[in-house]
């Protein structure tokens, strides 16, 4: 059977499998995280919260966050307040096993994912900004019950999360606004659930 087919079929069957378990969008705004651990979410005011589906096991956790803060041009680097924001996310990683760290091939979300892969020993991995059906299902199939991180942009970070939980759950990013971090958790049942958060400085409207 042709690949295509192949991903298609499967892309159906994962369809069908979210109409019997809807994903559930939790926001937790506007307090910024510390520190993240396996089991836990930190906040700035001392609140802790646990992960999706924390206690059990074989459960597939990404994390998505867009890139930081960049300047000007066609492919622009971060700027000192987004070499910062880069900085403290991985600070709030240090504390949790990552698996792989994903960008796509631009500058600035590199850059934001450089730090957190340096700190866990990892190589940042490219994946196709426009190819997004097929790296949901790559994400899926590949880090099964692994924990990931995934640096996009303002419209494929969303986007790439209703993929992953085939739903549209989530809208596109502000352009002013960097401080959004999302963690996607798959269980071993297909229960999903999408966490909203924030980290670092957050923008307001």
């Amino acid at each position: 059977m042709p690949y295509c087919s192949r991903l298609n079929i499967l892309l159906l069957i994962l369809l069908g499998l979210s109409a019997c378990n809807p994903p559930l969008l939790r926001q937790l705004q506007p307090v910024s995280i510390q520190s993240l651990t396996t089991e836990s979410i930190q906040f700035n005011n001392g609140q802790t919260v646990p992960l999706p589906f924390a206690g059990q096991e074989h459960v597939t956790r990404i994390f998505l966050v867009r890139h930081a803060e960049k300047g000007y041009g066609a492919d622009p680097t971060l700027t000192f307040q987004g070499v910062r924001r880069a900085g403290l996310l991985a600070k709030i990683f240090k504390k949790l096993p990552l698996d792989a760290v994903y960008a796509t091939k631009y500058k600035r979300t590199q850059e934001t994912a450089q730090p957190v892969a340096r700190e866990k020993g990892l190589e940042v991995k490219l994946y196709p900004a426009d190819e997004l059906t097929t790296f949901s299902l790559r994400l899926r199939r590949k880090h099964g019950g692994q924990s990931v991180l995934v640096v996009g942009h303002s419209d494929t970070t969303p986007e790439l999360i209703n993929r992953l939980v085939t739903s549209g759950v989530l809208e596109r990013i502000d352009e002013r606004d960097y401080s959004n971090f999302y963690i996607v958790a798959i269980n071993e049942q297909g229960d999903k659930e999408v966490l909203q958060l924030k980290y670092g400085e957050v923008w307001v409207e």
